[in-house]
């Protein structure tokens, strides 16, 4: 009995991780459509859009996910950024910011560069935008996600109507 509780135990904590990491923003497990937010680094503001759009969509009940990437990734996410998102009560991304790639173009259905240059191959593919009124994080968390959420529930009231 106890070894079948410890197994039923261990498949729920695996989903629930599981459902944390695409809710905040990585999981590469869901199935499209997928939504790709990128921003110049990779650690800030793609970061709070993902996590945004994923909660959102949820509670909406929409089967869009999004996941963050970066033109020009840098090593490690935002301090600043973890710490609002944290501070908004958001799931905490964990995933390392990592370069868009040409299946993360291939499996969009709607790319979003937020405040940086379309990467190529996004430009190319006829499903990539620019957000280029989004203030930077390091100006202010509270700018940025405001303009960022903003977008994001634009995006959702459209998806919503598809």
């Amino acid at each position: 009995m106890t070894m079948r509780w410890r197994m039923g135990l261990t498949v729920m904590l695996m989903m629930v991780v599981a459902v944390s990491a695409s809710i905040a923003g990585q999981s590469d497990e869901f199935a499209s459509p997928r939504i790709v937010f990128v921003c110049g680094h990779g650690a800030a503001k793609s970061v709070i859009a993902a996590a945004y759009f994923n909660k959102l969509a949820v509670e909406r009940g929409l089967r869009e996910r999004a996941i963050y990437r970066g033109a020009s990734p840098q090593a490690e996410l935002s301090a600043a950024t973890l710490k609002g998102v944290r501070d908004d009560g958001l799931s905490v991304p964990t995933t390392k910011p990592a370069s868009i790639t040409a299946t993360d173009v291939t499996a969009a259905t709607h790319i979003f560069a937020i405040g940086c240059s379309r990467p190529a191959q996004a430009s190319s593919s006829g499903k990539a935008e620019n957000w280029t009124d989004v203030p930077e994080v390091s100006d202010g968390y509270a700018a940025s996600r405001d303009t960022i959420k903003r977008r994001v529930e634009q995006l959702l009231d459209q998806l919503a109507k598809k």
